[in-house]
């Protein structure tokens, strides 16, 4: 393997306009402007992946927020799982998008605070 090999190979991509939580969509937008070299559509692509990976579908209470509709390139693979998962599941695409990027930023923070609580262990050991 190469240092390439992290990369996902050249796939059609497809667009879709999908119902976003607002708050999450600003989350992205944060992370993709701040944090990774990666557009919001990678960022939503990568979430999604787990998604399918995990099937971790959980339903969220929201915190009386709204939706906002953007659209994004999703890869065909990936559009194919969310339509596996939506069968298996009954649940609609835009809400398991919405659960797949809720997934995920619920994961980074929990990284967040692991990796904040290491940096200060190391302080108080480091003199």
């Amino acid at each position: 393997m190469t240092c390439f090999s992290k990369f996902y190979k050249k796939e059609k991509m497809v667009s879709r306009t999908l119902d976003i939580d607002e708050e999450l969509y600003t989350e992205l937008e944060r992370l993709s402007n701040d944090v990774y070299d990666a557009s919001i559509s990678k960022l939503v692509n990568a979430a999604i992946e787990n998604l399918i990976k995990t099937e971790n579908i959980q339903i969220y209470e929201r915190k009386k927020t709204s939706y906002v509709s953007r659209s994004f390139l999703i890869r065909g693979s990936f559009l194919e799982g969310l339509y596996n998962l939506k069968r298996k599941y009954r649940v609609p695409i835009y809400l398991l998008v919405n659960i797949a990027i809720r997934n995920v930023l619920v994961e980074e923070k929990a990284d967040q605070v692991l990796k904040m609580e290491y940096l200060k262990s190391e302080e108080g050991t480091v003199k």
